[in-house]
Order: C-alpha cells, then structure tokens, then sequence
C-alpha cells in the first residue's frame, strides 16, 4: 500500500460573497472576525471566507466532527488540537485555493499567482540563496519569471512545513533543479526533480528527510509547491508517497470534487 499526500484545489472565482458570508463567517474565529472587518476589497473577505469554508470541508472527510478543532501556532500555522498524526496546511493566491492532507509526514504548501510581471533581478537577493541566484540568472532571460515563481513557492512550502515562518533565514537553504543537469527525463511535477541543501544556521539539517513536488497542478497561471518531512530517508523508502489530486468550482460546489 502506498502512501499519499491529499491535494484538494479550488477555482474560487465564481463564489458570491452574499452566499458565502451566509455559509461561512460563523465558522470565523475571533481573530479571524475582526480580520475580516478590517477587509475593504470584497475578493479578500471572499478569499478568506472560502478558505475557512474549504478547510472545514475538507478536514471533516479525515476526523470527526469533535476533533475539528483549530488551534494555531506560535507562528501562525494552523494545526488540530485533537487529533495528532494528521498533517494539513492551507494556501491561497488569487482565485486559487489548495489544502494539503497527510499521515506520511509534516507538509508545507503554497500556491503563487505566476501571471504578474515582476523585476526579478531586484528581488532574488532578497528572498533566494546565492545559490538559486546564480542559477535564475545563468538562465535565459524569458525563463527567469517562471524560476522566480517555482524557488517562492517551495521556499514558502518549506517554512511552512517547519512551521517557524521567516524565522528561519532564507539564504540558508537552497533548491536546485534536474532541468539544470540538463537531465532530459527530469520531470517537474516529480518530487525527483527538486532537490535541497543547507548551510550556515541550517546545517545540521538532513535533505534526506524532505521530499519536494513543484509544477503547474494549480493551474497555468499558478506556481506550486509542496514540501514534505518524513522520518527517515524518504528517497529510499519502500512505500512511495503519491499525490492523490481532486478539483472543484463554484459550479460544483465544496461537496462535489473531481479526480485528476
């Protein structure tokens, strides 16, 4: 039997805020309340109460309705109080939404609108290791924004994973691609072509335990990662941990999905 990573993605573009408020702002923490009175575009009071709604759909398929319950971590990461074993986190960009669930590990996910032009040449020396910069800038120039977009999302995947936000410093972490070994097989929805390294005040860490997928499984115009932590050397494992995809939309609904 083999392990799996659940990645449920939501289109949330044609939800009406009107219905969703009616459906879902009871379901608001405290601080989530307050966060959405202090919204003044529709489409963020639209996006957090489609998540809140997404993520109480989707956690009810895996516990019982006594163990849903939330708390959140020191550093904001969401986790459930009652039930240990179960792994799932939540990211949103625009109109799309996508929860990872697991028992095989700790897991981090993010999803990027990948569509906004930006001066990547400005911003890699914030947020990429030297490194990833080297090899973003020893690319074509029309390929830069696409690489820019995947090191954000598994970067974000992977802090996300650890659960201690941007304390943990960005330049001591790399990712590297098996497209830049000019590997023809390498294929970039597997989990083989991404690889990481650690120095300087992650060095101690073991790259052995991550396992990373990245790649358009969010759509076109969406940059996706995923990263998780398992015990153990989880390239050698005897089990393979596979993704087990399913899609909705406003037209279906969250109680509808469709596999890929």
């Amino acid at each position: 039997m083999s392990e799996a990573i659940d990645l449920w993605i939501l289109d949330s573009s044609g939800f009406e805020l009107a219905d969703l408020e009616v459906r879902a702002k009871s379901l608001l923490s405290v601080p989530e309340q307050q966060r959405y009175e202090r919204y003044t575009l529709a489409r963020s009071r639209r996006q957090l109460l489609v998540s809140r709604a997404m993520l109480q759909n989707v956690l009810s398929r895996y516990v019982t309705k006594d163990e849903l319950q939330l708390t959140v971590g020191s550093h904001g990461r969401p986790e459930l109080s009652k039930r240990r074993g179960l792994s799932f986190n939540l990211s949103h960009s625009r109109d799309r939404v996508v929860i990872a669930v697991t028992h095989a590990g700790i897991l981090g996910v993010d999803v990027e609108y990948a569509a906004r032009q930006r001066r990547v040449e400005r911003l890699i020396a914030r947020y990429f290791s030297e490194r990833e910069q080297s090899a973003l800038l020893a690319l074509p120039e029309s390929s830069r924004l696409a690489r820019f977009y995947s090191l954000w999302a598994l970067k974000e995947a992977y802090i996300k994973a650890r659960g201690l936000g941007l304390a943990i410093p960005l330049s001591d972490f790399s990712f590297s691609f098996a497209e830049d070994a000019h590997e023809s097989d390498a294929d970039e929805d597997s989990p083989a072509s991404v690889s990481i390294s650690f120095e300087g005040s992650l060095v101690d860490q073991k790259p052995a335990s991550w396992r990373f997928w990245q790649g358009a499984l969010a759509g076109e115009e969406y940059a996706f990662g995923l990263a998780l932590q398992a015990e153990g050397d989880v390239q050698t494992r005897s089990q393979p941990i596979e993704l087990s995809v399913r899609y909705s939309n406003a037209a279906q609904g969250l109680e509808h999905w469709r596999r890929a």
